[in-house]
């Protein structure tokens, strides 16, 4: 893993500059802006959460969630195709089942590529502001050291009103970065 602590504002990312974040036991890396902050949670349920955040805006984040998953999904296609996953787990059910909902949410683009499905959208809730989204969903075999796999997703965001001006130097640096191995 890469050392903690990694931190740094989006205008600052250029002279910051960005560390490679490598996972040997799931086999993948990607980049991260070097001063943002760094921590580590383990959840009840056997997940594990990493999250980095910049610290002059913790609203702008990366987080990398691992969550083992039956010895029966042996491919990232096991749970669908990238449009029915991305209605099942990005999408918001209160907007598929309730057009007066206040959660509501735009898939810009979702895609399959590098064995993982990368998802692009926008989500909108009642008094929270509407947020841009960046998510990888990967799956890694045999990464907890025996049968079973770890479904990994990575996933980078900021408020909408933030996005145009970070998409370039931040977002698409993060998640263009991003490699398995």
């Amino acid at each position: 893993f890469l050392s903690p602590p990694l931190a740094s504002s989006a205008a600052a990312i250029g002279a910051a500059g960005f560390e490679t974040f490598s996972d040997a036991s799931h086999s993948f890396s990607l980049k991260l802006p070097s001063s943002w902050s760094y921590s580590e949670q383990l959840l009840r349920d056997r997940r594990k959460l990493l999250v980095w955040t910049d610290p002059n805006d913790p609203s702008t984040a990366v987080f990398i969630a691992y969550t083992p998953v039956r010895d029966d999904f042996t491919s990232l296609g096991s749970f669908g195709s990238v449009d029915q996953v991305a209605a099942q787990t990005i999408l918001p059910k209160s907007t598929l089942m309730d057009e007066n909902s206040e959660t509501s949410a735009t898939m810009l683009s979702a895609t399959s590529a590098k064995q993982s499905y990368f998802f692009d959208y926008v989500q909108k809730s009642k008094n929270v502001p509407e947020t841009h989204f960046r998510t990888i969903f990967t799956l890694r075999q045999g990464a907890t050291g025996g049968a079973g796999a770890v479904l990994v997703t990575i996933t980078a965001q900021t408020p909408q009103e933030r996005y145009d001006t970070s998409k370039s130097t931040l977002f698409d640096s993060i998640i263009d970065s991003y490699a398995v191995s």
